[in-house]
């Protein structure tokens, strides 16, 4: 009995960690007018999700693993037709050399990664959703950690002029003036046990929603972010259920986050 009660707690504990998704939250890159873009990657143990939310009329970039452009580090850029797998550099160049002034090379044909799961456009801003293996086994891929850890992240947007054509524009990557540098930690974002049945309804809604928690948590707050990361509304969760006002937010797609010590997750509104 003792071995079976053991091997019960080992199973439990197994599903639990396997379970567990790690995230750096929604991340506002830039809040320039007309340039805004915002970023939140989320790792489980197998797989990489990625989410990017900028103008639908531009272009948006992202280096993992690096602050500067360094030969041989990881790029995925929207070019404005889909998603491409990149890496800094030219073919041959050593790892480590600086690579700015040229447009990050796209990988070989087999090594394209990332699979875009979803491409939407809301009232001008553009949400791009893909996702990848977190080891692809290919050199120029950056290896995701489904730990606590951190990440080194470059990225850059702007308008479609320069040295690279795509699509009857221009994509000009290494001139563009509108790039900078973050480094973000991914934190336990999501416990199965704890919040990630919470609910909202009315969803849509038009003057107030409400927020259901079946399985309670004391010290859980909600936020909630509009899709270019700007966050509209902070508070402390009191009780199973919370009526928030949203009768003067403006109509779109709005990230409900619910977050505890230990654990957080998000899910989406739309405000009529």
């Amino acid at each position: 009995m003792k071995k079976i009660t053991l091997a019960l707690i080992g199973l439990l504990y197994f599903n639990l960690a396997f379970a567990q998704t790690y995230s750096t939250g929604l991340i506002q890159l830039s809040n320039t007018a007309g340039l805004e873009y915002s970023l939140q990657i989320d790792v489980s143990p197998t797989t990489t999700t990625m989410t990017m939310i900028g103008p639908d009329d531009i272009w948006l970039g992202i280096g993992f693993d690096t602050q500067d452009m360094i030969a041989g580090k990881d790029v995925v850029i929207y070019n404005g037709v889909s998603l491409t797998d990149r890496y800094y550099g030219y073919p041959g160049q050593p790892e480590g050399q600086n690579a700015q002034g040229l447009t990050p090379t796209e990988d070989a044909e087999g090594e394209r990664d990332w699979t875009t799961t979803s491409d939407t456009v809301d009232t001008g801003v553009r949400t791009i959703v893909a996702t990848r293996e977190n080891n692809t086994g290919n050199a120029n891929d950056y290896v995701f950690s489904s730990t606590a850890t951190s990440i080194d992240l470059v990225w850059a947007r702007g308008n479609y002029h320069g040295n690279e054509m795509v699509d009857g524009f221009e994509l000009d990557w290494h001139g563009v003036g509108n790039r900078g540098i973050t480094m973000q930690s991914l934190t336990l974002s999501q416990d199965d046990f704890q919040i990630n049945d919470f609910d909202i309804s009315p969803n849509p809604a038009n003057t107030n929603f409400t927020i259901s928690m079946p399985n309670f948590t004391e010290n859980a707050t909600v936020n909630v972010y509009d899709v270019l990361g700007k966050k509209v509304f902070a508070s402390k969760l009191n009780s199973i259920t919370s009526t928030i006002d949203v009768s003067q937010w403006n109509s779109g797609i709005y990230l409900v986050r619910v977050s505890t010590e230990n654990a957080m997750h998000t899910k989406r509104l739309v405000k009529q």
